[in-house]
């Protein structure tokens, strides 16, 4: 009977204890949006892009973050990237302004005839390619209508980053410079997102991008979008 009591005594400790640590995980835990790509540089080794997106945050990493990550704080309009091995945070905080498009650069985007593929979602896929001076520079399949608001911040975060680009412009000599590299990067990095969620990204020098995943409510720790707070702070000087 003893050892009955004892049995039955240590099994409802188990229980609590197992309860009690799951409440604690949950309350660490957060709901964000959840883009996972597929990623291939032209002759270079795939790679897994996770993208946890917040109305004020972003996280953005390769292979859970093991290398290194950013965090693009929105309300602040800051982006740290981290590195672990070094204990560093790049501090990223360009002073606003407004980028002027040079007049010689003729781009555009154009929507090709409808593909005949399954829907994702609600969402019928559509073709789009960026067009610089008659160059066709990458193709996109996306899909309209998905993810709106966690396209949105990400939105920002190009727009910002596009920001410290275009501040280092003019210490790039111009044979080394590339129109098409030019508008995605700087000039017309959004384009694509303000028509819909890119499934499929493909360009002229064999770089690709792959939609694996997405979710509306995918729950994470809330510590990944904390900053080490041991690390070393550097901001990052603008390139003149």
């Amino acid at each position: 009977m003893r050892r009955w009591l004892i049995a039955v005594f240590l099994g409802w400790l188990v229980l609590m204890s197992a309860l009690l640590q799951g409440k604690g995980n949950s309350a660490d835990e957060i709901e964000v949006g959840l883009l996972l790509y597929a990623a291939r540089e032209a002759n270079g080794d795939a790679v897994t892009n996770r993208l946890l997106i917040t109305p004020k945050m972003l996280r953005i990493e390769q292979d859970k973050g093991v290398d290194g990550y950013i965090l693009y704080d929105r309300e602040a309009g800051v982006i740290y990237s981290v590195t672990p091995e070094e204990q560093s945070i790049l501090v990223i905080q360009p002073q606003s302004g407004s980028m002027q498009t040079p007049p010689e650069m003729r781009l555009k985007i154009e929507r090709l005839v409808d593909i005949d593929g399954p829907q994702i979602g609600d969402s019928k896929p559509q073709h789009w390619q960026l067009i610089v001076n008659n160059e066709i520079c990458r193709n996109v399949i996306l899909a309209p209508g998905l993810m709106t608001e966690a396209l949105t911040v990400y939105q920002d975060y190009l727009t910002l980053l596009a920001n410290q680009h275009y501040l280092s412009l003019n210490a790039i000599p111009a044979e080394y410079r590339d129109p098409c590299e030019d508008a995605i990067h700087v000039f017309a990095p959004t384009l694509f997102l303000q028509k819909g969620l890119p499934v499929r990204v493909w360009d002229r020098m064999g770089n690709q991008q792959r939609l694996l995943n997405f979710s509306y409510q995918h729950r994470v720790d809330s510590s990944l979008f904390r900053l080490p707070a041991d690390y070393k702070r550097q901001p990052m000087a603008g390139i003149e």
